[in-house]
């Protein structure tokens, strides 16, 4: 027969399993309460407000369940996830009487739940500032600051601003006044934009994607389209290489044709990803998710009604996250939240 095992044998077995227990549970706990924010599940996005004509920012899982509002009563749109994935930087307009007549809109960040909503740009009579996007070490957020236009109009120019996380030092980095879409290039080297040229001209107007080198200050064009063809809503892919982006022209918002493409960082190889219907004078934002295999994108099913779709690149084959069956049901702007906490 073996030997019996001590006391001492079963004291130091029952306290193993103890700390296995311990430390099992503590695991199963962190898991449990480990915010969605840090995995990329989310994508945070604009929804239309039921009594209002305005949006406000609402968050979803990447499969389109879970959703859940996060501002309400002021006309509130641009969300951006910060690079950790745990603050929201978005755009807007303080007064509600404002939404339906001139735009006085302000950057803002909040927390990912919607709490501490804190203002970034000071609030100027006859101006706006909106769009943010965050540098990739989280420290500074480029937006747009141009002339308070008609609430109705779908898009806001002006020149791209720089300004610190707490607001402090805005600096001006273009000089013109129909820069508009900036999105920050996962190196922090560059902000691709899109720039309007003879945008009163109802024959000669034309929108192009841009990229903005930070170290010398000098743009350079990334597409060169024709008078009537309109590119918006520029995104980096997650590895820095490429850039999505959207197209369409002076018919769309009747026709709904519209299609988004991608191309490499030095404007080479341009490639179709997928032509599809958006009624609407240009899509508000395109998002890749983090793995870089999927983008979420808008599209419409009718005249008045934007929806959140996402394709596979490889595929192409586009599915939607939300539906549009009236126009108060519209949503636009997806912001895919990153994966991981970024190094500190």
């Amino acid at each position: 027969m073996g030997r019996m095992p001590s006391k001492r044998t079963f004291v130091l077995a029952l306290a193993a399993l103890g700390l296995v227990v311990v430390v099992t549970a503590a695991t199963f706990l962190l898991s449990r309460d480990e915010p969605a924010e840090v995995r990329g599940e989310l994508i945070a996005y604009g929804c239309k407000e039921q009594k209002n004509p305005w949006y406000g920012i609402c968050v979803m899982r990447s499969d389109g369940t879970e959703r859940q509002r996060l501002t309400s009563k002021l006309a509130t749109t641009d969300p951006d996830w910060s690079p950790n994935g745990r603050q929201i930087a978005f755009t807007r307009n303080e007064d509600v009487g404002e939404s339906t007549l001139f735009t006085s809109d302000d950057v803002f960040v909040m927390d990912s739940d919607g709490d501490d909503v804190h203002r970034l740009t000071p609030e100027r009579p006859g101006r706006s500032s909106g769009q943010p996007t965050w540098s990739p070490d989280a420290r500074e957020i480029v937006y747009v600051h141009g002339p308070s236009v008609s609430s109705a109009v779908p898009s806001r120019f002006g020149a791209l601003f720089l300004v610190e996380v707490d607001g402090q030092n805005a600096r001006r980095l273009t000089t013109g006044r129909a820069d508009t879409d900036p999105d920050w290039s996962p190196d922090g080297s560059e902000i691709v934009f899109v720039r309007g040229r003879d945008l009163a001209s109802p024959t000669e107007s034309n929108m192009d994607v841009h990229v903005l080198e930070l170290a010398t200050g000098k743009t350079r064009p990334l597409t060169n389209t024709p008078p009537g063809v309109f590119e918006t809503a520029p995104a980096w892919s997650p590895d820095g290489s490429r850039v999505a982006f959207a197209r369409w022209g002076r018919t769309s918002q009747f026709t709904g044709a519209a299609k988004i493409y991608v191309v490499s960082r030095d404007g080479t190889g341009e490639e179709l990803v997928l032509a599809h219907r958006l009624f609407a004078n240009g899509p508000y934002g395109l998002a890749w998710s983090p793995d870089g295999r999927t983008i979420a994108f808008e599209m419409s099913s009718m005249i008045g009604c934007t929806a959140i779709a996402i394709t596979l690149v490889d595929t192409r084959k586009p599915r939607y996250l939300t539906k549009c069956a009236r126009p108060i049901d519209s949503t636009v702007a997806p912001s895919w939240q990153p994966a991981v906490d970024p190094p500190d």
